[in-house]
């Protein structure tokens, strides 16, 4: 199990910057609902800290509504929300935006093993490593986005590091021949942990959009999925919904009782 450095150095108390490390694990589906977590002492191991430290960040995770205690007392991950679906039209009109509004920088870029909730979701995933590449947004020469996007090696293999520079992932995928035509987003808000916070230039535990992502093409394979963070106050999101789209609100039951 590959150690995870904490910063004692950062003034976030550390059983917080593992609260943040594992409940971003939980919102980016590395730690699926009902999957188990490592248990105490392997998690004392893997960030080099007391059990009293791992003690107090389970228990704010437990607080935050994101764990439980399974069968044989082991603590497993909650159902998080479904989906937010909506037309294609509102997806590709925001990355549009994103692109033309912001500058991007790649901090990171190569090709892993897909993360185990990807490996049965994206394209070819499971049998062949995926591109895996990070990048910064920003606006003004000020950080806004922290951006992980995963893309078949197939698709990844056709554009280099340097044109993720400059060309938006989507006309990259387009040039490919995958051109996106439905997809899903999921969109929550966490906490920034202390690897993101150092790259957006804020504070550890600063409040996020949390915007995931998975887009499909024209053939119906799921050919990128993207991680999103962003500063809230920076960035607007625009979604269009169709009438088909909208469920009436009930109206409550009338009462039988008479006013006194």
């Amino acid at each position: 199990m590959t150690g995870i450095a904490v910063d004692r150095d950062l003034g976030a108390p550390l059983h917080h910057q593992i609260y943040l490390v594992l409940a971003d694990g939980i919102a980016a589906g590395r730690y699926a609902a009902g999957e188990r977590l490592p248990t105490e002492e392997q998690l004392t191991q893997l960030f080099s800290v007391s059990r009293i430290t791992v003690r107090r960040a389970m228990a704010s995770l437990h607080n935050a509504g994101l764990i439980e205690r399974g069968a044989g007392r082991r603590t497993v991950v909650k159902p998080l929300g479904r989906p937010l679906r909506m037309p294609m039209a509102s997806v590709i009109s925001n990355i549009a935006a994103y692109g033309a509004q912001t500058v991007a920088r790649v901090v990171e870029f190569g090709y892993v093993a897909a993360p185990a909730f990807l490996r049965e979701r994206l394209w070819d995933a499971a049998a062949r490593p995926v591109q895996r590449a990070v990048r910064l947004r920003s606006q003004d020469g000020q950080p806004v986005m922290h951006l992980t996007s995963y893309v078949p090696e197939s698709l990844g293999r056709t554009f280099s590091q340097a044109e993720l520079d400059r060309i938006p992932m989507f006309q990259l995928l387009q040039r490919a021949g995958a051109h996106i035509s439905a997809g899903e987003q999921i969109v929550s808000a966490t906490l920034a942990e202390p690897v993101v916070a150092q790259r957006l230039q804020v504070k550890v535990g600063a409040a996020l959009i949390d915007l995931r992502s998975m887009m499909v093409d024209q053939q119906g394979h799921a050919v990128e999925y993207v991680e999103m963070l962003a500063l809230p106050e920076r960035l607007t999101l625009r979604f269009e919904l169709g009438a088909d789209q909208l469920v009436p609100v009930p109206k409550p039951p009338k009462s039988n009782r008479r006013p006194s």
